[in-house]
C-alpha cells in the first residue's frame, strides 16, 4: 500500500490538476470553419425570407420604346429626307358612292370623328357652276313631260331649271390640318383638288397633285400649284392623302369601293425609319373612322 500523502501536499497537487483541463490563456482562439463548412452546418445558416410582390399588368404601347426614342432621333438626324413611302388601304362600303363622296369631301368636319386630327378648317374655296340637263321635251306634242299633268307647271319647271344651272358648288381649295400621332404631330396647310364624286386629294409642302390638269381646269382649279401650302416645317417634307370612291351595283344596292392612298416622305431618314413602324396602323384607323361616321350618319345597312 503506498505511502498517504500529507494534506498539504494534497492539495497542492489537485490545485495543479484542475489548471491544466482549463484553456491556456495564452492560445490564441480558434478560427471560424471556413465557409463551405458553414454551408454544411444546418445551425449556422441565416433564415432567408421570400416575399412575392403582384404587380398589375402594364397598360403601355406594344412599342414604348419607339415613342420614347423620337426626340433623339429628330434631333440626331442631320441628313436629307427620306425616301418617300406609300400606303394603301380599301374598303368596300354599303352606301352610294355620292353619299361615301360627300362624306370624305366633308374636310371641316374632320375633327369630329377622324382620330389624331384635333382641327380642320377649309380656308379657301372655289367655285364652279353645276350643270343641268334641260327638261325632256315630248315631240309629240311639243310640251314639257312636267307639264303633262300639270299645265302650269312647264314654265316653272324651266325656271327652276336655269335657276339650277347657275347655281354655284363649292369645292375646298385649302385646308388648315393638325395631324399626328404621340411626338409625331404637325399643322400645315394643304392644297386640296376634288373631282366630284369620285376623287379627293390633299396636297402639302413639295408633293403634287397627280390630277390631270384638264380635270382640274373642267371643276373650277387651277393646273398651276399655288405657293400656299408649298413648304412644310416640322417632321413632314410632303404629304399626299388621296380618296378615290367608285360605286359598285350589288344586289343588296347601291354599294361604294372606298381607296385611301398616302404619300408621304418625313424630313430626316431617322424619323421615316421610325414612323414606319406605326404608318400602317394609322392609315387602317383612318377608313375605319369613315366607315363609322357613314353608320353614323346614314344608318347601318
Amino acid at each position: 500500500m503506498a505511502p498517504r500523502l500529507p494534506a498539504p501536499a494534497r492539495r497542492l497537487l489537485a490545485k495543479r490538476t484542475n489548471l491544466r483541463s482549463l484553456p491556456s490563456l495564452s492560445q490564441p482562439p480558434l478560427p471560424p470553419p471556413p465557409p463551405l463548412l458553414q454551408a454544411h452546418n444546418p445551425q449556422s445558416q441565416p433564415t432567408i425570407t421570400t416575399t412575392t410582390t403582384t404587380r398589375p399588368l402594364s397598360t403601355t404601347p406594344s412599342r414604348p420604346w419607339l415613342l420614347s426614342a423620337l426626340p433623339n432621333l429628330a434631333a440626331s438626324a442631320n441628313g436629307g429626307p427620306s425616301p418617300p413611302k406609300t400606303l394603301h388601304a380599301r374598303r368596300l362600303l354599303p352606301y352610294p358612292a355620292a353619299q361615301v363622296y360627300t362624306l370624305i369631301a366633308d374636310i371641316d368636319s374632320y375633327t369630329h370623328f377622324l382620330p389624331h386630327c384635333p382641327h380642320s378648317r377649309v380656308t379657301k374655296w372655289v367655285t364652279t357652276p353645276t350643270t343641268t340637263a334641260p327638261i325632256t321635251a315630248n315631240t309629240s306634242t311639243g310640251t314639257s313631260n312636267t307639264s303633262q299633268h300639270n299645265p302650269g307647271a312647264g314654265a316653272a319647271a324651266v325656271a327652276a331649271a336655269g335657276s339650277a344651272a347657275s347655281t354655284p358648288t363649292r369645292h375646298p381649295a385649302l385646308a388648315d390640318l393638325t395631324v399626328g400621332w404621340g411626338p409625331f404631330t404637325q399643322t400645315y396647310t394643304s392644297r386640296v383638288y376634288c373631282v366630284p364624286g369620285s376623287v379627293v386629294e390633299a396636297v402639302s409642302g413639295s408633293a403634287a397633285t397627280s390630277i390631270p390638269a384638264d380635270v382640274l381646269r373642267s371643276v373650277g382649279y387651277s393646273p398651276s400649284p399655288s405657293e400656299e401650302g408649298g413648304k412644310m416645317e416640322g417632321i413632314f417634307e410632303s404629304l399626299v392623302t388621296r380618296w378615290t370612291v367608285k360605286p359598285l351595283a350589288r344586289s343588296e344596292g347601291e354599294w361604294a369601293e372606298v381607296v385611301l392612298s398616302v404619300t408621304f416622305q418625313f424630313s430626316n431618314p431617322a424619323l421615316g425609319f421610325a414612323a414606319g413602324q406605326l404608318a400602317d396602323e394609322k392609315v387602317d384607323e383612318m377608313v375605319e373612322a369613315f366607315e363609322g361616321r357613314a353608320r353614323q350618319l346614314y344608318g347601318g345597312r
